[in-house]
């Protein structure tokens, strides 16, 4: 096969690394430029190190560390030298089955007590005297009164003859009324105020009815080509970038072209270890002129993000040129919000 025609799997990774020497680098970049598959692949993997140098950062061993376990190996080693040494400590055991014997006499002395003592009680008058709790039953026969007020309720019927006298003074109130009605076209500014005050809260309703199988999605599967095709044919204008995050343990279960509010998203899930749910989100707009205000802002590579705590979930919006993009889950907040800085692209 050809150098356009095959794949520089193993190329990419060692390119990454920066391990390939100068005519092997130029050649796989030259591929990188015409090939789609191997750029995402690229994309991929400098996102999951980055992540991974973010989240996993290397410890330095204690200085001491190899002097103490030479020295608690040295201790060990003398403790079994003595017991071998030194036979007689064994016997020490006689001691104990002694000790252990009068425990167990006092046990036998302290239940054989409580047994005898418990003979009066059930001989005590004050028990006896408890069957004067039927006496209560009685009190019951006091409720049926209550049935009484019903009697009343008769005087109450004749009230509803006097309200056909209010339908006579309606076709005025309805007159007056009827200019009232043209203050309507004041409405239309109310839901651009909903937008702004509930889009965090209906990400979140997302994340919860997804979780509790009222959001079904339209198409399952782990093919994140699939997946961005199904968006396209669809009728989802701009390009969605769904990664395959299996390197880090999440693995895409599906999408679906949903509706946030007023305005088409595409929306897609992936699923970790432990049952771990992560729902993500990208629809057209500018993140600041949607979000209201309370949000904690944190800054990463030149993007910023919109972070929110909403009853035990973590929602993340960021921008990425004219598209919103919204991370949600109820996993460690700190977790949501690192797989947010890694997953962003500054465009």
């Amino acid at each position: 096969m050809g150098i356009e025609t095959r794949h520089f799997r193993e190329e990419i990774q060692e390119l990454l690394d920066n391990r390939l020497n100068l005519e092997a680098r130029l050649e796989v970049e030259k591929h990188l430029q015409s090939c789609e598959e191997c750029r995402r692949e690229l994309e991929a993997l400098r996102w999951i190190k980055q992540f991974s140098h973010q989240q996993y950062a290397a410890e330095a061993a204690p200085a001491k560390l190899e002097e103490n376990i030479l020295a608690a190996l040295n201790l060990e080693d003398r403790s079994s030298v003595r017991r071998t040494v030194f036979p007689w400590s064994w016997g020490l055991q006689p001691r104990a089955i002694l000790a252990y014997g009068f425990l167990l006499c006092v046990a036998i002395a302290l239940a054989l007590s409580y047994f005898i003592l418990r003979e009066p009680l059930r001989k005590s008058p004050e028990l006896v005297s408890q069957p004067e709790l039927p006496a209560k039953p009685p009190e019951l026969p006091v409720k049926p009164e209550l049935s009484s007020p019903p009697k009343p309720s008769p005087q109450l019927e004749p009230s509803p003859p006097r309200l056909p006298t209010k339908p006579k003074l309606s076709p005025k109130l309805k007159s007056a009324a009827k200019p009232k009605l043209d203050a309507k076209p004041n409405l239309p500014a109310k839901p651009e105020l909903l937008t702004k005050l509930e889009l965090p809260a209906a990400v979140a309703q997302d994340y919860r009815r997804y979780k509790a199988g009222k959001l079904p999605l339209l198409l399952q599967t782990e093919d994140v080509r699939e997946m961005e095709k199904f968006f396209s044919e669809e009728g989802i204008t701009f390009q969605t970038r769904v990664f395959d995050l299996g390197m880090m343990n999440y693995r895409l279960v599906g999408g679906r072209v949903h509706q946030l509010i007023n305005r088409r998203s595409a929306l897609f899930v992936y699923r970790g270890e432990g049952n771990k749910i992560l729902v993500c989100q990208m629809y057209p707009g500018q993140v600041t002129k949607l979000l209201p205000a309370g949000v904690v802002r944190r800054e990463n590579k030149g993007i910023e993000f919109y972070i929110y705590r909403i009853n035990g979930l973590t929602v993340v919006f960021w921008q990425e040129g004219a598209v919103t993009c919204v991370l949600s889950s109820d996993i460690n907040p700190e977790e949501v919000v690192q797989l947010a800085f890694a997953k962003a692209v500054k465009i």
